[in-house]
């Protein structure tokens, strides 16, 4: 493997599972604006970013380094849930994922000065309803500003509003370690 893994991205929670997959990292990120072209499908926008995100990097890296980039937004028939801007907003997300299935979708770009792989992983995750005053609770004493769709699984929202779950756990924490671990190894 090599010597030095950079992750770009400032998310607590991807550092935290590349740490329970036993890598060493370096965290590096810089301001990448989170846009897209405006006919990008939605299931395509997190790779995409993720790229957008890892590639700054690449043309400052030494040939023993690889770069990690990641971005997870939330899909719910077709509407695009990215973080929430506020309070209300939060609220309003949850309010609409609440007794549906939606998808997580995290993309990934991992890259060396000589190699590059992308991918992308899908979780469906189906909420209970909650009332208002459960979603309201959640979001004052979480404050889930910093979460794609306005939630975290591993949270306790997690734990009363998540009634099934297919696909990668970890994806919906914002990071699918086992792909990651398998596909940083073939470096």
């Amino acid at each position: 493997m090599y010597k030095k893994i950079i992750l770009a991205s400032k998310s607590p929670r991807r550092s935290e599972l590349m740490r329970m997959a036993g890598f060493e990292f370096e965290v590096r990120s810089k301001d990448v604006p989170e846009d897209h072209p405006a006919d990008t499908k939605a299931e395509d926008i997190p790779l995409f970013l993720a790229k957008k995100k890892a590639s700054v990097f690449l043309s400052e890296m030494n040939d023993d380094e690889v770069v990690i980039g990641a971005d997870t937004i939330v899909i719910l028939n077709g509407k695009i849930y990215e973080k929430p801007s506020d309070r209300e907003d939060a609220i309003k997300m949850i309010s609409e994922l609440c007794g549906h299935t939606h998808t997580v979708v995290t993309g990934v770009f991992i890259a060396s000065t000589s190699k590059e792989v992308g991918f992308s992983e899908a979780t469906q995750v189906t909420f209970n309803k909650l009332s208002h005053d459960e979603i309201a609770y959640y979001v004052d004493n979480y404050k889930p500003y910093d979460k794609a769709g306005a939630y975290a699984c591993q949270e306790w929202i997690g734990a009363v509003a998540i009634r099934k779950l297919e696909g990668d756990y970890f994806n919906v924490v914002g990071l699918p370690i086992n792909r990651v671990y398998q596909e940083l190894k073939e470096f």
